[in-house]
């Protein structure tokens, strides 16, 4: 055959080779078409046998909170799928907040639609799921009111941060509570009544998803078995809160997302905000790197739940359920990430703290909607209750928001509504002490001569001769101020009689009447004494001749009296012990007191004057000329003031002579103090009463006798022996101890203030931290505050008073970010209107009375303030000030324009929300 035909045929037969696998690869396309199309006709079948099944007539309401969750950082940037179901296919509530930017609290309020002040649980420690919080508020959550209502109910996750596990909290038909706080591995759980502890193991244990699969499995099983009774239950996540142990399929995701850098990071230090910014400065590198991963292993975390949304959502759609269930997604508060240089946590009255995101969607709310009112967490509770047809309680401060939601679909029908949605609520962290309350009492009965306290009635009996201190002869009690300051009656104990067992003290020192007159003929002629000393003392003697095998000590007790100190500076010493310095008054004194109080230097170190001196020149000069006078003044007593110190140094009184101490074998004390001197002849051989105090002043007793017993030298006494096994810790070298002060981790928390450690060891999953320990204190005691935040048409702006008497204000309207503490632009009638509305706020109980919004009814005024007395500076009680009181803790210069009218800005009177 030629090579021609050959290739011919080969060609031939490729083409109807190629020409059969077309023919065949589209008869499998409509084959697999085909079974696609199957599928989909049986999975609609079986979806509309689930649609045609009788359905309960009420909704089905479904909740998943997460913890810790910002929303101003761009946390739901990054969950795709919560977006998808929850924003297009529901509702945005853009100014969502919480009462209390705090777990317990928020989650407190979460169950009982109450302010914090309602519920009592302050902080995640103080009444947090405690006896009282079970047998008052607990049983009045909302799952009770839907348990009675025919829902099957059901709890999944972390509830309260101090949760036992010992019991299930009523309401609750199915019960999966986390015991204590988050975590994702290693954690137990009350399951149905039975503890069961989880390890790390992540198909096993990881708990965000094993809520979503209980939860799931839950809502299976009830639709199953109870088909016509509705489900109600909640999803607690764990995520984004601490360890931050994300899922191992998304530990490699956001290596470089930076978008927790606001405005607002950094910024630091603070000088115009609380404390607690003030003390902060701006980060270290280690800070940062600790941020940004920080950042990135929240992010992590969060894309469980976003898997989690999805999977609930889905199982909705399966059974035919998603057309008639409300689902609700929110955070417990919000989160900072380096914000205002505070490296994370939450607790501030700032929007990245107490804004949280929300969206819902159900029957009735149209699709990719965005709602603007003001919704609180405290809503939440009133609203699922409304969702399930049950009447809301008196006792819940919140509303319900569904009138917002159902109001999306009709706008004009939302503005035929004859009550207005609120546009202010209450911000509230911690409480007032029981210090602080006492102290307040202490003052009104000062003012108004009312002796009803404990502390008063001492003071009026301390200023008695027979209870003064110290004791005199034959006197049985004394006044004397315990370590707290407190005044306290206690018994005369005289040392002569009560001396303390197991002393050793050293020989009198003998000397003869001659050294005596001459050594006080020397003190008259060289220190200037214009009569004889009052009170016996031993001199500084030369060193002698002593025993041999003995040691000899210099006693250089050099005795001053009182009059050393002239009467003219008792007022330095009593001002001392008060911890504070008052200037005698001199010539010019009288004036003195009206100079200082035409200005004031404000708590922020700030000083403002009266107006008069800012718009009178003469004024302005003469004011000035007073105050350099005053300071030349000042000056002068300042350097009399600078030689007491001077010579209060030379005469400082030295250590207290050596005394040998020899142990025996038999455990008895042997004293061996060597004296100065032999006892010279014609010398007398006992002292007065005082000479034997003075001296039992040197004694050593008790601790002390130890302290001597290491100094004492080997060669001469045999000294105890530290216990084999343990370590001499008096014997470390010092170095050691000087390495150990260093270490960043030891001894981190300071008085007052909240810290935590952070090392390498910390996270237990990728990614790592490599960067080594550091330590950081994110917060303090003194951060208890109470605010008003208030957005309408006309306003966005957030008031808040601190315990320390501070007080802020932010314009957001302006300054969005919350950078600059305008509360110097206020005008007097505006700070009278907000601190009243803070007021009225901290004391409202129920909805009506906890709804606050800007428009008075007409004919209607602001009541005026109350006269209430202010405490002194530093004690930090707010709600015991007035305006006026207020007044003095404005962080800047001149307070606004008095004359200028009020702002139109009004507050209802009670009665009228």
């Amino acid at each position: 055959m030629h090579f021609c035909d050959i290739r011919t045929a080969v060609l031939a037969f490729l083409c109807v080779s190629a020409v059969s696998y077309v023919g065949d690869a589209r008869t499998r396309g409509r084959e697999v078409s085909r079974t696609r199309q199957d599928d989909d006709e049986a999975n609609s079948r079986v979806y509309a046998r689930r649609h045609r099944r009788k359905k309960s007539e009420k909704p089905n309401i479904v909740i998943i909170m997460t913890d810790d969750q910002d929303v101003l950082l761009g946390s739901m940037n990054y969950m795709p799928k919560t977006l998808k179901i929850m924003q297009e296919g529901g509702a945005t509530l853009s100014n969502a907040f919480v009462t209390t930017p705090m777990c317990c609290p928020s989650r407190s309020s979460f169950l009982t639609g109450m302010y914090v002040h309602n519920h009592n649980v302050y902080t995640n420690n103080d009444n947090c799921s405690s006896i009282q919080w079970q047998q008052t508020h607990e049983t009045r959550n909302f799952a009770t009111y839907l348990s009675n209502a025919g829902y099957r109910t059901g709890f999944f996750g972390k509830y309260l941060n101090e949760y036992n596990g010992t019991y299930i909290p009523p309401g609750w038909r199915e019960w999966v509570g986390l015991i204590r706080n988050s975590r994702f591995y290693n954690y137990s759980i009350n399951f149905n009544g039975k503890k069961i502890k989880h390890y790390d193991n992540y198909y096993k244990d990881y708990l965000t998803d094993l809520i979503a699969n209980d939860s799931v499995t839950f809502l299976k099983q009830s639709k199953q078995y109870f088909p016509n009774r509705p489900v109600a239950m909640v999803l607690s996540m764990p995520a984004p809160h601490g360890p931050e142990d994300a899922a191992p399929q998304y530990q490699h995701l956001f290596p470089n997302v930076t978008s927790h850098r606001t405005p607002s990071w950094n910024h630091a230090p603070n000088p115009d905000k609380q404390w607690i910014l003030q003390y902060t400065g701006k980060m270290e590198p280690i800070h940062i790197a600790f941020t940004d991963m920080l950042s990135r292993k929240r992010l992590q975390t969060l894309q469980s739940v976003d898997d989690a949304v999805e999977k609930v959502y889905k199982e909705l759609r399966n059974l035919g359920e998603l057309d008639n269930t409300y689902l609700l997604f929110t955070s417990d508060h919000g989160y900072h990430l380096g914000q205002y240089g505070l490296l994370k946590g939450k607790a501030m009255p700032y929007d990245f703290d107490i804004r949280v995101p929300f969206y819902i969607r159900g029957p009735g709310i149209a699709p990719g909607t965005d709602i603007r009112n003001i919704v609180l967490n405290i809503d939440l509770a009133p609203s699922i209750l409304e969702m399930g047809g049950v009447a809301i309680p008196d006792h819940m401060d919140g509303k319900s928001m569904l009138k917002l939601l159902t109001a999306s679909r009709d706008p004009a029908g939302a503005a035929k509504r004859k009550k207005a949605w609120r546009d202010t609520f209450l911000l509230e962290r911690g409480k007032i002490t029981m210090k602080k309350i006492k102290a307040r009492e202490q003052l009104e009965a000062e003012k108004n001569n009312i002796l009803h306290t404990k502390e008063s009635r001492l003071s009026l009996q301390c200023t008695k001769t027979q209870f003064r201190s110290p004791c005199r002869p034959k006197q049985k009690w004394e006044c004397k101020r315990d370590s707290k300051g407190r005044l306290r009656m206690h018994k005369c104990r005289y040392p002569y009689r009560d001396k303390p067992k197991n002393c050793v003290c050293p020989p009198k020192i003998i000397m003869n009447k001659s050294e005596k007159r001459n050594q006080r003929q020397f003190l008259k002629n060289n220190v200037n004494q214009p009569h004889r000393l009052k009170t016996k003392a031993h001199f500084i003697r030369a060193e002698r001749s002593v025993v041999e095998g003995q040691r000899s000590y210099q006693l250089q007790d050099v005795a001053v009296s009182d009059t050393l100190v002239d009467s003219q500076h008792q007022t330095v010493r009593r001002s001392i012990s008060n911890k504070r310095y008052v200037f005698p008054r001199d010539a010019a004194g009288a004036d003195t007191e009206h100079i200082v109080k035409r200005c004031r230097v404000l708590a922020n170190n700030t000083v403002a004057c009266d107006k008069e001196i800012y718009e009178s020149r003469d004024s302005w000069k003469t004011h000035k000329m007073a105050i350099d006078h005053l300071i030349e003044q000042y000056r002068w007593q300042i350097e009399k003031l600078k030689g007491i110190r001077q010579h209060l140094k030379r005469g400082k009184p030295t250590e207290p002579p050596q005394t040998e101490i020899i142990v025996t074998t038999k455990r008895t004390l042997v004293t061996r103090v060597v004296a100065t001197e032999e006892a010279e002849e014609g010398g007398s051989t006992q002292g007065s009463k005082e000479e034997n105090e003075q001296d039992d002043d040197q004694c050593i007793c008790g601790e002390n006798i130890a302290q001597q017993d290491e100094r004492h030298s080997e060669s001469e006494a045999v000294t105890k022996q530290p216990r084999r096994g343990k370590k001499n810790k008096e014997g470390a070298p010092k170095h050691r101890r000087r390495n150990r002060r260093k270490d960043v981790t030891r001894d981190c928390n300071q008085p007052y203030m909240k810290c935590f450690t952070h090392d390498n060891s910390h996270w237990r999953t990728a990614p790592l931290w490599n960067y080594g320990p550091f330590c950081f204190c994110p917060n303090s005691n003194n951060n208890t505050y109470w605010c008003v935040r208030t957005i309408n048409e006309t306003h966005n702006f957030l008031y808040c008073e601190f315990i320390t008497g501070f007080i802020s204000y932010y314009n957001l309207m302006k300054d969005p970010d919350q950078l600059r503490n305008a509360v110097h632009d206020l005008s007097y009638g505006m700070l009278q209107q907000l601190h009243e509305t803070l007021n009225h706020l901290r004391a409202c109980r129920g909805a009506k009375q906890c709804t606050v919004h800007s428009r008075l009814p007409e004919g209607i005024k602001p009541k005026p303030l109350p006269v209430l007395i202010p405490l002194a500076e530093g004690s930090g009680d707010v709600e015991s000030t007035g305006v006026t009181d207020v007044l003095r803790h404005l962080p800047t210069g001149v307070i606004g324009d008095r004359t200028r009218k009020p702002a139109t800005y009004n507050v209802p009177s009670k009665g009228f929300y």
